[in-house]
């Protein structure tokens, strides 16, 4: 093979891994919620800023409300009544 094959060969496989490695998912910066305790996703959630987490909570970024939470209208997490 020539040195372009190789290396373009060598590009490919590097693709698609990329696109499979579970590292990869981790390397985003997503939270895994579900690893998360109700105490670190509430924490988490309203930690952010504003105008991130509405964006979030307006595209169902964001989780279910854990037990005992409510979202509010700027999608913070508020303890129900």
């Amino acid at each position: 093979m020539t040195k372009t094959a190789k290396i373009l060969v060598l590009v490919l496989i590097i693709t698609v891994m990329l696109h499979i490695s579970p590292a990869w998912a981790c390397a985003c910066g997503e939270p895994d919620w579900s690893r998360m305790s109700t105490e670190q996703v509430v924490s988490t959630i309203n930690a952010m800023k504003d105008d991130p987490r509405i964006m979030e909570g307006e595209s169902g970024g964001l989780p279910p409300a854990p037990d005992g939470y409510e979202y509010d209208n700027t999608f913070k997490l508020v303890p129900t009544k």
